[in-house]
């Protein structure tokens, strides 16, 4: 592998997939270089690669799918039969059709998977579904996992094969909820949530308020905001998702590897 160059590329707004991606580029037992799709601006750069690279490229799950998002997340990515390992990492719910999804969306960009995996962090709404992961469990599994990949790097049969990954075409529709975080009366205007969203959704003028056409709810506005200012703030929202959390909590998802 000391001929490669090793991509750790990711969309993470609230750093579940980063912790993943990182991990694994760790792993790998070289040195690597990030590539943060989750900077709006970052996303409009294209990046080239080469046969001889390998890429992890990971990506949370929005509502079964990869995020729909202004100028796409992944469509700057241009691979030359280069291979990738590909991540979606969900909050304990399920994967649904992501990962399979985000192998077609890299494959037509000129990558070809050699491994992927479904994994598991805290969600996004309900951080007490999947609290504290990835823990020692998961990231033995993905030691497991990434060391099963060092062998098949070395075994040009086996990189010939298509790898499998669950999921059904057409994908299931995008969703989308009928709430957005936006701030209270406790909002400062220090508009960090306007320098981090992913979405180009707070308007740095009236950061109090979210633009719902824009928004994908990944609540990185929420976690990054010091005042503790920006949330879903309407009763509906908060019964509707304190619903949602009890039926998370009933399950605990363990990764799924596909080679």
């Amino acid at each position: 592998m000391t001929d490669k160059n090793i991509y750790a590329v990711y969309f993470s707004p609230t750093g579940g997939t980063k912790k993943y991606v990182l991990a694994a580029a760790a792993m790998l037992g070289e040195k690597y270089k990030q590539i943060d799709l989750t900077d709006f601006d970052k996303r409009r750069k294209t990046y080239t690669f080469c046969e001889n690279d390998l890429v992890i490229i990971g990506t949370p799950v929005y509502f079964g799918r990869v995020a729909q998002i202004e100028n796409g997340i992944f469509d700057r990515l241009k691979g030359m039969g280069t291979k990738a390992i590909l991540f979606s990492v969900y909050g304990n719910r399920d994967y649904d059709d992501a990962l399979l999804e985000l192998k077609q969306i890299t494959s037509e960009n000129g990558f070809k998977t050699i491994g992927a995996a479904a994994l598991i962090a805290p969600h996004s709404f309900c951080e007490k579904a999947g609290f504290g992961r990835p823990n020692g469990k998961d990231l033995s599994a993905l030691a497991d996992f990434m060391g099963k990949i060092k062998l098949k790097l070395t075994d040009e049969q086996a990189l010939d094969k298509e790898v499998f990954i669950k999921g059904h075409y057409p994908f299931k529709p995008y969703g989308k909820i009928p709430f957005y975080p936006t701030a209270d009366g406790k909002c400062d205007k220090c508009r960090i949530c306007f320098q981090i969203c992913p979405a180009n959704a707070i308007n740095a003028a009236n950061p109090r308020n979210t633009d719902p056409d824009k928004c994908i709810s990944c609540m990185a506005c929420v976690k990054a905001c010091p005042q503790k200012a920006r949330g879903f703030h309407s009763v509906k929202a908060k019964i509707i998702f304190k619903m949602f959390e009890r039926k998370l909590l009933k399950t605990n998802k363990e990764a799924e590897f596909f080679l």
